[in-house]
């Protein structure tokens, strides 16, 4: 059972999420300022109805070209994993979805006024996006065999610091980089993005948890088992973020045999 299992099984969906933690050291950042003009329908009336309490506060920040809006929370330091869970309860029913977005309450990799409505963009098949030569990638000799070990606390970069999360309305997870136009990180367009989270969804039940300036988190519902099938993840995770073995874990097998059978990615892209 993985940690994001332990935390969603530990959650009471009537309980109201703070974005704080117990601990007498956890910082929590400042409210976010609240978007000039007409404030759009809070999420919270929604996210009530579905049995799901909304954070407080929770701020209108802007609304994007595409129609979702955005709502933003302070979260503290190692909290943001829990709230995403609690949250994440509520967005089938409300497609309103839940997102760490690191230090800002837009990041500025979000280009709002960029942004186009999922239906109205085509969604490329991230098969061939994700096709990596065999001499690219770091490889042992062929036959070499290790133990799987996934991260005992899997945990994605954006809930180690405080920060924000953001509520994006109208919009599933995997749809998210183009309902905010989030174009150009990593040199993939944000229809491209999408296409790899939707296969990563449909392979591996991999839900969007944050999606910031630098970087990409997944929760992972079914990662792989074997190791052919970690290999198989690892060359997806490669193609889409190659910084991960380059300036990271240094070998496939490395990320093959760790995050790829891990409950959490998290892909960041070096500046």
């Amino acid at each position: 059972m993985g940690l994001f299992d332990r935390v969603t099984r530990q959650s009471s969906p009537r309980r109201r999420p703070k974005g704080g933690t117990s601990s007498r050291d956890a910082y929590v950042p400042p409210v976010p300022p609240r978007a000039p003009g007409d404030e759009p329908p809070s999420p919270a009336d929604a996210l009530a109805a579905a049995g799901v309490a909304p954070p407080r506060p929770l701020v209108w920040v802007g609304t994007a070209a595409s129609g979702s809006a955005v709502w933003s929370s302070p979260v503290a330091n190692g909290a943001g994993q829990r709230l995403w869970a609690e949250l994440r309860e509520g967005s089938d029913a409300t497609r309103t979805w839940p997102v760490l977005c690191g230090s800002t309450p837009v990041p500025a990799s979000w280009g709002l006024d960029r942004s186009r409505h999922p239906d109205e963009v085509d969604i490329p098949d991230a098969g061939p996006l994700l096709e990596v030569s065999p001499a690219s990638r770091r490889t042992p000799e062929e036959g070499f065999r290790t133990r799987l070990e996934p991260t005992e606390h899997a945990v994605v970069e954006a809930d180690l610091a405080s920060g924000y999360l953001a509520l994006v309305t109208s919009v599933q997870g995997w749809q998210l980089p183009v309902a905010v136009g989030f174009d150009g990180v990593g040199g993939w367009t944000s229809a491209e993005h999408a296409a790899v989270l939707l296969r990563w969804q449909q392979r591996y039940r991999a839900e969007l948890v944050s999606l910031t300036d630098s970087g990409v988190g997944v929760r992972v519902g079914r990662p792989p088992t074997s190791h052919e099938a970690a290999m198989l993840a690892a060359r997806d995770i490669y193609a889409y973020c190659p910084d991960v073995v380059d300036r990271g874990l240094g070998s496939m097998w490395a990320l093959a045999t760790t995050m790829a059978v891990s409950s959490a990615w998290s892909l960041r892209w070096a500046a």
